[in-house]
């Protein structure tokens, strides 16, 4: 599964219960559907997901460390098959040109593998497990964090860069909002209703403060709930809304 698609899938099944409380039922349809479909009480409802991405120059460097983390959770999955959350502190100073990717993805899957390997099987690892080291060494890497929740089914490696928190960008989010809002009526010929949800993942490109600013204004959209999915705090954020024109 591409990279982008499990780290979507993965979020959203963090944020799922706060969004609902009976039993529901998760699908992957295809386009022109949305990301997702969730059948629930009897409804189908539609999320389109989209990563709360606004800084260019970050994005390029985050870029990197995705093909980074993409080949170092191939290179774990084809010896242990769990689904993992894995994050790793990356250097935000590092020398990101001339890095040598597939020795670095090579080293952070050994990693990952000694550190499971050291606690899978203990009685009090069987549904959940933490593990945290800072004992790697590399120029480009602070420390890696490895989390384990049996419920939780698909994996997830995540880096993140130690940087400075802006505002959340109001007329940003909008824009967002309305490259979204083109596509309703295609998403509409598979649910009842469809919701965006944009992902603030934690990374330096998609972290931002003050997000309490955000419940003084409404912003225009085509969708029936309009959210962002903090993983950082592991909340939602509901925003006004008036109906795009």
């Amino acid at each position: 599964m591409p990279t982008k698609e499990s780290r979507e899938l993965y979020l959203l099944e963090r944020f799922l219960p706060e969004l609902f409380s009976d039993t529901y039922i998760l699908s992957q349809p295809a386009p022109p559907l949305p990301d997702a479909i969730v059948q629930v009480s009897g409804k189908k409802i539609g999320i389109e997901m989209t990563a709360l991405i606004l800084d260019e120059q970050s994005r390029e460097r985050e870029a990197k460390q995705d093909a980074i983390l993409n080949e170092a959770q191939k290179l774990f999955e084809k010896q242990l098959h769990l689904p993992l959350h894995v994050t790793v502190d990356f250097s935000e100073s590092g020398n990101w040109k001339n890095l040598e990717r597939k020795q670095v993805a090579g080293l952070l899957a050994d990693v990952v593998k000694r550190c499971v390997l050291a606690v899978k099987d203990l009685p009090e690892s069987q549904t959940e497990f933490t593990i945290r080291t800072e004992a790697f060494v590399h120029p480009c890497i602070h420390s890696v964090s490895i989390f384990f929740l049996s419920r939780l089914t698909v994996p997830c490696w995540t880096p993140i860069t130690t940087f400075w928190v802006p505002d959340a960008p109001l007329e940003k989010i909008q824009e967002i909002i309305n490259r979204k809002s083109k596509n309703v009526n295609g998403y509409l010929t598979g649910c009842d209703e469809v919701w965006l949800l944009m992902l603030e993942t934690g990374s330096p490109s998609s972290y931002y403060d003050h997000f309490e600013k955000l419940q003084e204004v409404a912003f225009d959209s085509g969708f029936a709930r309009t959210l962002i999915g903090r993983i950082s705090k592991g909340e939602l954020v509901t925003l006004q809304t008036k109906r795009a024109l």
